[in-house]
């Protein structure tokens, strides 16, 4: 493709930008530097869909041993709070070592996924500041994620590979390279219960909607109040201002409405999707909406869109025998039930959805539950994925083992960042502008994660 752009061109992604409140001259770097990658078929959709699970899952009981040998080792650590063998879903799929992991017993529908080889599984990934040993860790040489065990320091981590605090995800950076490619740039990045960090870029900006297709606004989820009231509350917030900081967030809050009342639009226009999402469930009721969202591409002239959702609740120290099993099976229903969907929307191939969580937790039980670990396992999910196959090594289940910092945490193999790379890559980020989405890329192996299936 001939990078050069037109004048005419130029002024009409000038125009563009400005129209949905990135007109700074870093959007114009970024989209000019990805014009390579920017979609240009209509039919050229693409999405990531991040499911966060908040609290830091308890992968060991998600992804269990099964081999006699691994099983018996993870039951004795575990004791109270190992699952029954019979009960796991072996993956047909050996390690390289000969032995064999399990699904735990809720998750049937990524077990079938997974045997048909569309869904993968990525093991001990975690937040990484630098490729890190037990013997550096132990002498205090490693140069470690900060706060480490800690929920929002580490949750900051995964998602921006920087400290609480920061400005911009990676997910918002992916963003950022496709905003002059959609019709509607101000719907690149949405967030339906997700963090909002994980969203933002230098100018791509997380766009938050309710479950019901509402913007998050005060009149978007409630009728306490008349129409006449909410007409007046806008022509209140979206009037001028002589103070430059109140014109600057009227400007913002314009196209917050403008966009809005777009969304609105396309959502009422949208085809009524067949596919039975279940009831009572939170994560599913989320992706109905994104599995909606998706669906008014075509009316928005969206082509690269990245969303979060959000599971709540893995922070398990105690209850996690009776509980853990009641989130993995909402998660379960609710991914089977959003593959349904993008199969219905003939979508499969082209929305990559994987999950993330700030940690893992301990292989010791503390009794009745687990506490903060590092490294998890984590699925990615979709047509386009490398499936059927556990993606990295997964640690023998020894306490004070090689990989053992305490307890059973085990040090990351994969750094988050090594996840990000294959996926922003699939999602058409060219090589050149990787270290844009992910300064500190650098510091790993770029290519070890094959994760996603070659592109022909």
């Amino acid at each position: 493709m001939d990078n050069t752009l037109s004048r005419r061109e130029f002024l009409r992604r000038a125009g563009m930008l400005a129209a949905t409140g990135v007109a700074a001259p870093i959007a114009f770097n970024l989209s000019l530097m990805s014009e390579a990658a920017a979609a240009t078929s209509p039919s050229d959709y693409k999405a990531l869909v991040c499911v966060f699970l908040a609290g830091g899952n308890d992968h060991q009981n998600t992804v269990v041993p099964y081999d006699l040998q691994s099983y018996q080792a993870y039951a004795n650590i575990r004791q109270t709070i190992a699952t029954p063998r019979d009960r796991l879903l072996p993956l047909a799929s050996l390690l390289s070592d000969g032995r064999q992991m399990a699904l735990a017993p809720q998750l049937s529908g990524l077990a079938t996924l997974f045997a048909a080889g569309r869904l993968g599984i990525v093991a001990n990934m975690g937040p990484l500041a630098q490729p890190t040993t037990k013997a550096q860790y132990q002498n205090h040489t490693a140069v470690l994620p900060p706060k480490l065990f800690s929920h929002n320091d580490q949750q900051s981590y995964w998602m921006s590979s920087m400290a609480e605090g920061a400005d911009s995800g990676w997910g918002g950076r992916v963003g950022d390279l496709f905003l002059s490619g959609n019709g509607n740039a101000a719907l690149s990045c949405i967030s339906i219960g997700g963090n909002g960090l994980y969203l933002s870029g230098q100018q791509a900006r997380s766009f938050a909607v309710g479950v019901g297709g509402n913007p998050l606004l005060l009149w978007g989820s409630t009728n306490l109040f008349s129409p006449s009231y909410i007409s007046e509350l806008k022509a209140l917030m979206s009037s001028n201002k002589n103070n430059y900081l109140e014109d600057e967030y009227v400007k913002v809050t314009q196209r917050g409405l403008n966009t809005s009342a777009q969304l609105d639009a396309a959502l009422k226009a949208a085809p009524v999707l067949n596919t039975s999402f279940p009831a009572n469930n939170s994560l599913a009721d989320s992706l109905k909406m994104v599995a909606k969202l998706i669906s008014t591409r075509g009316q928005l002239g969206n082509q690269r869109q990245v969303f979060m959702v959000q599971l709540a609740g893995f922070d398990m120290h105690d209850r996690l025998s009776s509980q853990h099993p009641i989130l993995l099976k909402a998660l379960n229903d609710a991914l089977m039930a959003f593959d349904g969907a993008l199969t219905e929307l003939g979508l499969q191939d082209q929305v990559t959805t994987f999950t993330g969580s700030e940690f893992g937790r301990t292989l010791s039980s503390n009794g009745d539950g687990s506490d903060h670990g590092w490294a998890s396992h984590h699925f990615v999910m979709g047509g386009a994925v490398a499936g059927g196959q556990i993606h990295g090594r997964v640690p023998l289940p020894v306490i004070g083992g090689a990989d053992d910092v305490g307890q059973g945490r085990y040090i990351p193999d994969l750094s988050v960042e090594q996840l990000a790379w294959p996926l922003a890559k699939w999602f058409g980020v060219p090589e050149s502008d990787r270290y844009l989405v992910l300064p500190t890329l650098a510091k790993f192996d770029e290519n070890a994660l094959k994760i996603m299936k070659p592109v022909p």
